[in-house]
């Protein structure tokens, strides 16, 4: 008797022993999630890898460090902090045109655009040109100068435009400040290029 007891022991302590390695291997802290887990977390460090030398590969393509393109692009930002300086010059702002007077020698007009794109001879004067058109000219401007190249009088160019009557006389000032119009409200060469 006393050796079936010890059998039925011996019997539950395997079962008790079994469950606990189920536990252990099968439950959520078990070597088997901890296996997909390392899995899980090299197949990222893989994937990050591949990232980073996509990353390297995409700066070196770009230029990003290069001095011939860090210097354009100074180029680029100097031409256009100089560009807004003049636009808000023309606007009335005296510390503009003291600071654009300083560096260039002139007032604010046509003669400064021509200095301010000529200080600038490593980019494409096409390019150049267009780049300040569009950013001392704008939409309202060029809407302004087509109304009035069809012979349209202020108030219908700027209704037109699509702004105040004061608005459009402020555009037309500068316009005719830079050279785009003249005293009479007629294009010149300059004002028919920026509509092209």
């Amino acid at each position: 008797m006393v050796a079936v007891v010890w059998m039925w022991v011996y019997a539950l302590l395997v079962v008790i022993i079994l469950l606990l390695l189920g536990i252990i291997l099968f439950s959520g802290g078990g070597i088997i999630r901890r296996r997909r887990l390392l899995s899980e977390i090299g197949s990222l460090r893989r994937e990050v890898q591949r990232l980073q030398d996509a990353n390297e590969a995409l700066r070196g393509s770009v230029g990003v460090g290069t001095k011939e393109r860090t210097e354009s692009f100074g180029n680029l930002f100097e031409m256009v902090k100089d560009l807004e300086g003049l636009r808000c010059a023309i606007g009335g702002s005296s510390a503009c045109q003291r600071v654009l007077s300083d560096k260039y020698g002139v007032k604010s007009g046509p003669e400064l655009l021509e200095r301010i794109l000529a200080a600038q001879p490593g980019m494409d004067p096409i390019a150049k040109r267009k780049f300040a058109d569009e950013l001392l000219v704008g939409e309202i401007g060029r809407s302004i100068l087509r109304s009035l190249d069809g012979g349209a009088r202020l108030e219908k160019a700027a209704s037109d435009a699509g702004v105040p009557v004061s608005v459009s006389r402020t555009h037309v000032t500068i316009l005719q400040n830079l050279g785009y119009l003249d005293t009479h409200l007629k294009l010149t060469d300059r004002g028919r290029k920026a509509l092209a």
